[in-house]
């Protein structure tokens, strides 16, 4: 007993996986230009909306949202110079830019007003040891 081949035959094999390699292919590249068009991320939109400048493209530094951020604390703090909150979060945004030197103050200011903010404390204790860690 001799048993038939069912299926396709296999000289219609490599043509359907090329087709379907090709499809599949195509889809994948038009999601990663999309994902990676000029609007944004992968996951989006710019969250502002805003385009960086030139300027920053080349040189790097933060993007809009976090420079308005950053204005935005410091106008806070003028208006509130006792704001232990956002002295510490001004901290914590020069303490992740690696700032270790321009944090420091912030959080002491942060623990002059309220001695029990852990949050000072831990990030104090952190822009502390950047600094020993880049040897100063």
């Amino acid at each position: 007993m001799s048993t038939t081949p069912r299926g396709l035959p296999r000289r219609i094999y490599l043509p359907i996986l090329g087709v379907f390699s090709a499809i599949f292919l195509a889809v994948l590249g038009y999601l990663v230009f999309v994902g990676f068009g000029s609007g944004g991320s992968v996951f989006g939109a710019s969250v502002t909306g805003q385009q960086q400048t030139a300027q920053q493209r080349v040189e790097g530094g933060p993007p809009p949202p976090i420079l308005l951020q950053y204005e935005s604390l410091r106008r806070r703090i003028a208006e509130h110079p006792n704001d232990d909150v956002a002295l510490t979060q001004l901290g914590d945004m020069e303490l992740a830019a690696n700032r270790f030197a321009q944090a420091i103050p912030y959080y002491r200011r942060a623990l002059a007003v309220n001695p029990r903010n852990v949050a000072a404390q831990t990030g104090l204790a952190e822009a502390r040891e950047g600094l020993r860690e880049e040897g100063h």
